[in-house]
């Protein structure tokens, strides 16, 4: 029984990734999103390597992530505000949709959308391996660093979707969440609980993986971020169906 429910669980997850895809393709949305992602990061990131004077790939993340931070509430910010304002989330309550079918697949189309919009800044490392020899080690690492960000940002923008019926205050209510975290360590030094909300700053932890370092601690602090955020809204989506 349970794993005929698991089976159910996980076709009605695919299901919806493969409806949010389209959905989300066939909008202007992710081409107008990678559009203004690229041409501000190629602009800062040309200008960072004039100023130091180097062919270094390290400039590019913290760019990439602080923008990402910016952008991919956008992309999310319709995965359930939409539907609560169109009545669909209550016709998915009725089919019945798992909530967590429902969130899952939402949340894996939004990563992956993302993903493919950041997949051009590859490009960047591709010359500078042509011109150059850098080392690959924290290029590996900063992208990974940047999948695993927008994985848990794409949480943080379906966690405030789930909040509202409004695209515009779910996409600002990401941001300034997203945009929190990335800060988390400013004013650390002044406070005794300074480590701690160090410890929360998604620029820092993406600051190890542009130096090349993949530390176990950081990877699980994106997991149980993203995990915390989907439960977050899970919950939300729960909620609104036992009303």
């Amino acid at each position: 029984m349970r794993g005929l429910r698991a089976t159910r669980a996980t076709r009605a997850t695919w299901a919806v990734v493969g409806k949010e895809l389209v959905v989300l393709w066939t909008s202007p949305l992710p081409y107008v999103v990678g559009a203004l992602l690229h041409i501000v990061l190629g602009t800062l990131y040309v200008n960072q390597l004039q100023a130091r004077g180097q062919a270094l790939a390290q400039p590019l993340f913290p760019l990439a992530g602080f923008l990402l931070i910016a952008l991919v509430p956008i992309l999310t910010m319709r995965t359930l505000a939409d539907e609560a304002r169109t009545g669909s989330l209550d016709l998915l309550h009725a089919v019945p949709v798992p909530t967590r079918a429902l969130v899952v697949g939402k949340w894996l189309a939004s990563w992956v959308t993302t993903l493919v919009v950041l997949a051009p800044a590859t490009l960047f490392a591709v010359l500078l391996a042509w011109w150059g020899n850098p080392d690959r080690g924290p290029i590996i690492a900063g992208f990974a660093g940047l999948a695993l960000l927008s994985a848990a940002v794409a949480g943080v923008g379906l966690l405030a979707s789930s909040l509202t019926s409004s695209q515009p205050v779910a996409a600002m209510v990401g941001f300034f969440v997203a945009l929190l975290l990335w800060f988390a360590h400013v004013g650390s030094e002044t406070t005794s609980a300074g480590p701690l909300l160090a410890g929360f700053s998604i620029s820092e932890r993406l600051r190890s993986f542009a130096g090349g370092a993949i530390d176990s601690s950081d990877v699980g602090f994106f997991v149980l971020l993203t995990a915390a955020a989907l439960v977050a809204a899970a919950t939300v989506v729960q909620g609104r169906r036992l009303r």
